[in-house]
């Protein structure tokens, strides 16, 4: 498995099981998976903001990237300028990232349909 979604999955189930997101564990995420505190911050606040929806989402990491790709094309970018800032961010190729974007949206039109 690879470690963003080991690193998403971990923020899942802390957020999930109402764990705070101390020093401790921020430094425990630093070193384990090599991000940012802000970065770790930010996706823990999301994700307590999305609380509800946590248990309803079999891939988190497609979630996110959508997520995160969705709101950088508000602020005017392409989808490739898009998705390329989320591959820069997670430190991952941009067509995995597309895959796992066009992943997650044709998994939310299938379930509208």
């Amino acid at each position: 498995m690879n470690t963003n979604k080991l690193f998403l999955e971990d923020l899942k189930y802390m957020v999930e099981n109402r764990l705070p997101l101390n020093e401790y564990a921020t430094e425990q995420m630093q070193e384990k998976f090599d991000k940012s505190e802000s970065f770790i911050a930010e996706l823990y606040q999301l994700f307590v903001r999305n609380r509800h929806l946590l248990p309803l989402i079999n891939d988190i990491e497609a979630v996110v990237y959508d997520y995160i790709v969705s709101q950088e094309m508000t602020k005017k970018k392409t989808f490739y300028g898009a998705t390329l800032f989320v591959a820069e961010m997670f430190d991952t190729t941009q067509t995995y990232v597309k895959c796992k974007v066009d992943q997650c949206r044709s998994l939310y039109l299938q379930k509208t349909s």
